[in-house]
Parts: structure tokens; C-alpha cells; sequence
């Protein structure tokens, strides 16, 4: 039994977690004080029959991504989709999500790219 649920599109089932503690912050413009963010959510891809749970990051095309393909990308890549400079920012992106949960799957290139 899985305790972790289906990812969703509910703004209350995504946390917005604070970077700016991190180096990278200061590369990121704008900001607001406490910024950058990620948008956080824990859980499984829907129809996932062995339900296995996993942190996911919310892209501004409203695209769901694994932590572990994220830290692959590159950094441009990563701070361009997934990385917000403001509240706002990331606010828009989570009120603009509606109906079925999109996750980007099949990035199996991203690390092959990264070895040469």
C-alpha cells in the first residue's frame, strides 16, 4: 500500500519551497527576498499502476518533471523552466493549472547529452 498520492493539479498539494539559501541565487533575476522558488509535489504519475512516489517540479508550461531528470538538465535549461524569481511568478504558473496532470517523461537523452 502507498501512502504518497497522485499527482494533481490542486495548488493546496504543491509547496512552494524557498532557494534562496542556495549559491544559484544570486544568478537568478529578478527576485523578491526570498527568492527563487521551485514548485514541490510529492507523488505519484496517475495510472501509475505500482504507484511509486517521487518529488516533482512544476515547469511554467505546466508540465510536471521527476527531481531526478531535473538535477540532470542543464543549469540554463533548469532555472529557464523550473525555477521562479518571485511569489508571483510561481503564483500565475499554479493558477493557470487546470484538468488532467502533464509529466514530462522519456528524457533519456538529457543523460547521455550530459557525458560528452
Amino acid at each position: 500500500m502507498s501512502l504518497s498520492q497522485a499527482l494533481s493539479n490542486d495548488v493546496s498539494s504543491a509547496r512552494l519551497i524557498s532557494l534562496t539559501k542556495l549559491e544559484i541565487a544570486a544568478e537568478i533575476e529578478p527576485r523578491d527576498l526570498h527568492g527563487p522558488y521551485v514548485i514541490l509535489q510529492t507523488g505519484y504519475v496517475p495510472g501509475d499502476l505500482a504507484m511509486k512516489a517521487a518529488d516533482y517540479l512544476l515547469g511554467r508550461s505546466g508540465e510536471w518533471l521527476a527531481l531526478h531528470w531535473f538535477i540532470r538538465l542543464p543549469a540554463t535549461e533548469r532555472n529557464d523552466e523550473f525555477v521562479f524569481g518571485t511569489v508571483a511568478e510561481a503564483m500565475i504558473v499554479l493558477e493557470e493549472l487546470t484538468g488532467e496532470v502533464l509529466v514530462i517523461t522519456g528524457l533519456e537523452e538529457v543523460e547521455a547529452d550530459d557525458e560528452e
